[in-house]
Parts: structure tokens; C-alpha cells; sequence
């Protein structure tokens, strides 16, 4: 095992060893209100190179998705030589966020891979860019936003676009 490898597991042995300290105790005489654990947001960068090929998305053209990560959601990055898609996740967002943002428009409920979701369109990106929201089960959602390559030749409507690769993706995400 290298030094950095080391120095990292004894790092992260601590971390756990003072966060586990830090909870004992009987909690009787704690001053200290105990929260539960925030819900981590599943991450779209764990999508399979067959579930992004069904999706028509190149897996070498993974990127980070945003250079800022708003807190509680996790996203990543692909393309294809039409389109460009933008996959985040929450825990915790629900749907009635993007419903009831006063930006947002062109509502259309779809069903994609056997699922319900919807699609609109922002004043932010206008008709370049459609958005494609599917609840999970367990809480949370995908928010998808998908934008026309300059280099495309492709006019297909970019909200029919969100639902061709929402059919393809599907299968990776979580219930």
C-alpha cells in the first residue's frame, strides 16, 4: 500500500472513529438537538455505458454537468452528435418545484420507459434547451435538460429529443 493510500484510510478511519464518538452517549443530558442524515442524491455519473448507449448518449463524453453543484443534487455529463444532456439528481426535490417555477412552461406529461414524468421549457434556455422531470419512488427525482449541438443538422423538437433519451435511461435510475 503507498504512503497516500495510507495516509487516506487512516483519514478516513478517524473521520469515522470522531463522527461515531460524537454520537455516543445516552443523549440525556445533551444540550445539542440530534438531526437525521440528510438524504444523499443518487449520482447520474453511476449510469452504465449500456443504459447511456440506449439513451443515445457517447459514455466517453461523460463531464461534470454543472461548474457549480447546488447543494443536495448530484449531475453529470454526455453528449451525442446532435444533442448535449445535463442529468442531476435530488433526495429530496419534488416535482411541484419545476411546476410551480414561475419560468417555467409548455407542461406536457409524458411516460417514458414505462415511468411518468414531464417535460417544459425555461425562459432561461427558451426552445433550444427542454427539461425532462421523472419522480422516483423512494423520494427525489431526475431533472434532465437537453440542448441542440450547434453542429447538428437535426431538427427534431427538443422536448421529443428529452423523451427519446429519458426512454433509453430509464433503466439506470433508481425506483
Amino acid at each position: 500500500m503507498t504512503r497516500i493510500r495510507l495516509a487516506a484510510c487512516v483519514a478516513t478511519l478517524l473521520v469515522g472513529v470522531a463522527f461515531g464518538a460524537a454520537g455516543c452517549g445516552d443523549g440525556e443530558n445533551s444540550d445539542t438537538p440530534t438531526t437525521p442524515a440528510e438524504a444523499q442524491p443518487w449520482d447520474p455519473c453511476t449510469l452504465s455505458d449500456e443504459v447511456l448507449l440506449a439513451a443515445t448518449l457517447d459514455p466517453a463524453t461523460e463531464g461534470p454537468g454543472l461548474s457549480a453543484e447546488p447543494p443536495g443534487w448530484k449531475h453529470c455529463s454526455w453528449d451525442n452528435h446532435d444533442i448535449g444532456a445535463i442529468i442531476g439528481a435530488s433526495a429530496t426535490a419534488p416535482a411541484e418545484q419545476f411546476r410551480n417555477d414561475p419560468r417555467n412552461f409548455q407542461f406536457q406529461d409524458v411516460v417514458v420507459g414505462g415511468r411518468e414524468g414531464f417535460t417544459y421549457l425555461s425562459e432561461i434556455g427558451g426552445e433550444d434547451f427542454c427539461n425532462l422531470v421523472v419522480p422516483f419512488e423512494s423520494g427525489g427525482l431526475m431533472n434532465m435538460q437537453v440542448d441542440r449541438s450547434p453542429f447538428t443538422k437535426d431538427e427534431t423538437p427538443m422536448c421529443e429529443w428529452a423523451v427519446r433519451v429519458g426512454d433509453g435511461l430509464v433503466a439506470g435510475l433508481p425506483d
